[in-house]
């Protein structure tokens, strides 16, 4: 549960708020610093249609993280942790609903439209594989008794995030900036989404079943 969980420092949160804001403001204002940069930095990443770089973004799709979602769920229901159940599918559902709101509000249209449809900034992709790392650190890495085994996964996940964001720009889906803005939005939305948590869980456990949120409280 992340009623004893400190959440993201903020120093982190407030980094990454400012960058994504800057990044939202100079691709709707269509600075050409940033296009000038992204076609560099993505010409630096490489573009084509690699077969591993498809796969990646195929597991990283933002519908199968709905099912990733879903499963991570369903294990924390039948684990008594039912709170967290509820805020997973709630953080993953609102949080898709802000990155469609923004990619709205931006309209920025895709390096190469024939690769994917929708706008480009942020990427869903990358903020969806955030989120669902996240939770997976939380709830399966972080209870971890082995300190080695819990910061070889950590590692891991990371890689998994930047692999992530590096096929959507190398199959010209999306450029560097949007994945950078969906990495920070994400990171602003999951320490709101825990401040939520931390606020609403009686409420909640109240809901869902009132003796095991009672008993998690207690721990």
């Amino acid at each position: 549960m992340l009623n004893n969980s400190n959440g993201i420092p903020k120093r982190y949160v407030w980094t990454s708020g400012i960058i994504f804001v800057l990044l939202m403001v100079m691709v709707k204002g269509n600075v050409s610093i940033i296009q000038t940069l992204d076609n560099f930095l993505g010409s630096l990443l490489g573009n084509g249609h690699n077969a591993i770089m498809s796969l990646i973004s195929t597991i990283a799709d933002t519908k199968i993280g709905f099912i990733y979602a879903i499963i991570i769920a369903v294990v924390l229901w039948f684990r008594q942790q039912r709170v967290d159940s509820v805020w997973v599918l709630a953080t993953m559902f609102g949080g898709s609903v802000i990155a469609f709101i923004v990619k709205e509000i931006v309209q920025r249209h895709r390096p190469y439209p024939v690769v994917d449809t929708g706008f480009s900034f942020p990427s869903g992709h990358t903020f969806e594989a955030f989120l669902i790392l996240s939770f997976i650190y939380l709830y399966f890495i972080r209870p971890l008794s082995s300190a080695s085994t819990k910061r070889f996964a950590l590692y891991a996940l990371v890689v998994w995030q930047l692999l992530v964001m590096w096929s959507r720009v190398y199959l010209g889906a999306h450029y560097l900036s949007d994945t950078i803005g969906a990495l920070t939005l994400a990171v602003v939305w999951l320490w709101v989404a825990m401040w939520l948590y931390k606020r609403l869980y009686e409420m909640v456990a109240n809901i869902v079943n009132p003796a095991v949120g009672k008993h998690q409280k207690r721990h």
